[in-house]
């Protein structure tokens, strides 16, 4: 029995070499060979247990020493915590000694000024109305960047020193000044197309900036000069360049008061042929075609006519019958003329009533285009009213853009009624009286062959 016990033994300590060699193997220690006998498997065992607690003092004492490292670490996390506290509080309190300091500063420089700090806002309200307006001012396209350093005075917080009162000064007189010359320079323009473009100029005091013909704006937020996408009307471009090229004489030249908004405005307004393709519509569109029927009707009218009253003229110094309207007469006339007077004065009458729907032709026709224009017109009218009122109806009259398509609508239909009505008027009053003349003509030539027909009879 003690011998089986001491066996057990023997292999429960040979387990445990087994798991001191695996842990030595695991740290690198070097695998010795198995005990043989039991002497030397006690000593093994003895020697595995100091060695394992050799590693365990080990292990003790690099957690000893890693603990002692983190709370050293600590400690010192906590002196520096505690020194940037007593930091922020030597800073806190010097910032309110300061701020106390700088306030006490302050009233005592209000005080030692006086009136002195009035006299000092009023140069900076000035400097920085000044900069607003020469920013603003045309003379900037000549002179540029010259109000940077009257906005640096306005926004400054320190007292203006005597040469920046003088500068702000000095920058007044010249805006004054140079708002009576006229000055001719050279730069750069931005043309129609966004780019760049060098130009001769004349500058025309504060009021506009003219060049090869034409006027240009200055842009005050970009500080550029542009070029006009439009000019204005002739009656002011003619006066350009007559101005440009006037020395030392006077020449006339619109001006525009208001430094470039009205000019941009102007080249804004319409045209009328413009405003007629805007606004006239179906029914202005009708009323052309009225109009361009109505006068080439009269055109022909009246080339038909004229030609006639040749003929007629030419017929009256001749004895033989041609082909026109007279000509036609006599020939009636001859061929009845050993008729009595009755049956001669009846197929005379009877000739000039055949030639007179052929004289009056179209005359007529114009007469009703003259007359229906305006109506088509007054139908424009009424329609753009119509408009008018349903984009009242769906948007109110806060904004009067919206209505402005249809009163313009109405007015152009109208106007464009009467300027068609107009000459039509006109040309079928002397279509209507070439033609009256043309058939008095007849009659009275048709009374002088009765009449000379009775002195034959008579004689």
């Amino acid at each position: 029995m003690k011998f089986k016990n001491i066996l057990i033994a023997a292999m429960l300590a040979g387990a445990a070499v087994n798991v001191s060699a695996a842990e030595q193997k695991d740290i690198g220690a070097v695998k010795k060979p198995a005990a043989q006998t039991l002497d030397e498997l006690l000593q093994m065992v003895k020697q595995n247990k100091i060695r394992q607690t050799n590693v365990n003092k080990e292990r003790e004492a690099i957690f000893l020493r890693d603990r002692n490292n983190q709370r050293s670490l600590l400690n010192q996390a906590l002196a520096e915590k505690q020194a940037e506290e007593e930091r922020m509080n030597r800073l806190k309190a010097q910032y309110e000694a300061n701020e106390k300091k700088l306030s006490e500063l302050e009233d005592e420089l209000h005080l030692k000024a006086g009136t002195l700090g009035e006299m000092v806002g009023v140069v900076r309200q000035v400097a920085g109305d000044t900069a607003s307006r020469l920013r603003r001012s045309i003379v900037s396209a000549q002179l540029p960047e010259r109000y940077t350093a009257l906005e640096t005075l306005a926004q400054a917080k320190e007292f203006p020193q005597i040469p920046e009162i003088r500068s702000l000064w000095e920058a007044m007189q010249t805006e004054m000044t140079e708002q009576g010359k006229v000055i001719k320079f050279s730069g750069q323009i931005i043309n129609t197309e966004g780019a760049p473009e060098p130009r001769d100029m004349t500058r025309v005091g504060v009021f506009n900036i003219v060049s090869q013909g034409e006027y240009l704006v200055f842009d005050h937020e970009s500080q550029d000069i542009k070029q006009l996408t439009r000019q204005p009307v002739g009656r002011y471009l003619s006066m350009v360049e007559p101005f440009i090229s006037a020395n030392g004489t006077y020449a006339p030249l619109a001006l525009d008061p208001s430094r470039g908004n009205i000019l941009t405005q102007e080249v804004k307004r319409e045209s009328w042929p413009e405003r007629v393709m805007n606004y006239a519509g179906p029914v202005g569109a009708a009323i052309g075609v009225v109009l361009a029927l109505g006068l080439l009707l009269v055109l022909e009218r009246l080339f038909t006519l004229l030609s006639l009253r040749g003929k007629m003229r030419a017929q009256a110094k001749s004895s033989t019958p041609g082909n026109n309207p007279l000509g036609r007469i006599m020939a009636v006339y001859l061929a009845n003329k050993d008729d009595d007077v009755e049956n001669l004065e009846l197929k005379l009458d009877e000739a000039v009533l055949k030639e007179t729907p052929r004289i009056e032709r179209g005359i007529t026709v114009i007469k009703v285009f003259a007359a229906v224009a305006p109506l088509m017109g007054l139908l424009g009218t009424v329609t753009g009213m119509i408009e008018t009122f349903q984009s009242i109806t769906l948007y109110g009259t806060g904004d009067p853009k919206i209505m402005a398509g249809g009163i313009s609508s109405a007015l152009i239909t109208t106007v464009l009624g009467i300027v068609a009505a107009l000459p039509l008027i006109l040309t079928h009053s002397v279509v209507s009286g070439i033609s009256k003349g043309l058939i008095h003509t007849l009659e009275e030539q048709s009374t002088g062959l009765i009449a000379q027909h009775e002195e034959e009879a008579g004689a």
